[in-house]
């Protein structure tokens, strides 16, 4: 049986495969462009839209050292064939599937959400013998609301704000949270205004075939009549006297988000699995054993063992569970 190591990092001993390491190494897999999952490794090994991302935001001597692989192509290693699979989560998201000579299977899901996103591809899973899982939202009190049911509180939020003649302001993340948001949003008859980190990757989005809303440069002082969209990191510049701000996130669901955030309201809009979506996945995967990872990594596995699983947080900080 594969038994993945966590060293910031996800490495698998057998062919010393890195993924997602926090420090440079001579060949790595990215399974995505956001930051915390990127370092500037001597090579290594992304889908294209990885690397358009990581171009923009990393510049093009990183950029340089990508290995592109699209999805459902194989990459030959030493002892092992890797394929990365669409993981839902931002554009160019991906699920590495590594199969051994020995015939044993691995998958490692980066960051993944289960349900079809407005701005990027949609998840397809593969089964895997050993599976690495992240388990951000992995407690029973998350469930997501449905998607539809988001997008109308995004738009009754907007609504709000501007019969209050406040600007509607949403905090959300650059990558993959601006775009998904602005697709909501790109029905509506207001300008859409956002911060100079996001329009970039707008382009290239635009540039795998997603079609972006046109938008206008965030401008503090011409924000009337405009929809803004922005990362949470600016909210300290943002003059609040006339705008009503919703904090775009997945943790919309703790009651207490909006006060932790400084918001006026906080929708509960994420690129993560929801933990009903956990289970599924875990389900549709069939793997023998799992090792889970980031947020309720103990609690999440600990469920999973009572269903049945063979399933260890990678952090190895699991209690035991006494049958009496």
């Amino acid at each position: 049986m594969i038994k993945p190591i966590y060293r910031g990092g996800l490495l698998l001993p057998k062919c010393q495969l890195w993924f997602d390491p926090r420090k440079r190494k001579p060949f790595a897999v990215v399974s995505h462009a956001h930051a915390d999952h990127v370092a500037n490794h001597d090579c290594y090994l992304a889908t294209p839209e990885t690397i358009a991302l990581i171009r923009v935001r990393h510049g093009n001597a990183m950029a340089d050292r990508g290995r592109a692989l699209p999805y459902g192509e194989v990459y030959l290693g030493p002892g092992y064939r890797l394929r990365f699979y669409p993981a839902g989560h931002v554009l160019g998201s991906a699920m590495a599937h590594v199969r051994l000579d020995t015939g044993e299977s691995f998958l490692y899901t980066g960051d993944f959400k289960m349900r079809s996103g407005l701005a990027t591809e949609v998840i397809q899973i593969p089964h895997a013998d050993t599976l690495v899982m992240e388990t951000t939202f992995g407690r029973a009190e998350y469930v997501f609301p449905e998607f539809e049911q988001t997008c109308q509180s995004v738009h009754r939020f907007c609504d709000r704000a501007i019969e209050a003649a406040k600007v509607p302001v949403f905090l959300a993340y650059s990558l993959g949270k601006a775009q998904e948001l602005l697709k909501v949003l790109e029905e509506r008859s207001q300008t859409l205004m956002v911060h100079k980190s996001i329009a970039p990757l707008n382009q290239v989005y635009a540039s795998f075939g997603v079609s972006m809303p046109q938008t206008r440069p965030l401008d503090f002082l011409n924000m009337s009549e405009c929809i803004v969209v922005m990362p949470p990191a600016v909210l300290r510049l943002l003059p609040r006297k006339n705008c009503q701000v919703a904090m775009v996130s997945g943790w919309g669901m703790d009651g207490s988000a909006k006060y932790r955030y400084g918001v006026d309201e906080v929708i509960p809009l994420s690129d993560h699995a929801d933990y009903p979506g956990l289970l599924q996945f875990v389900d549709t995967v069939a793997p023998q054993a799992v090792y889970t990872t980031h947020g309720y990594e103990q609690a999440f596995a600990a469920t999973l063992r009572s269903r049945g699983y063979a399933a260890w947080s990678l952090s190895k900080n699991d209690q035991l569970e006494l049958k009496l």
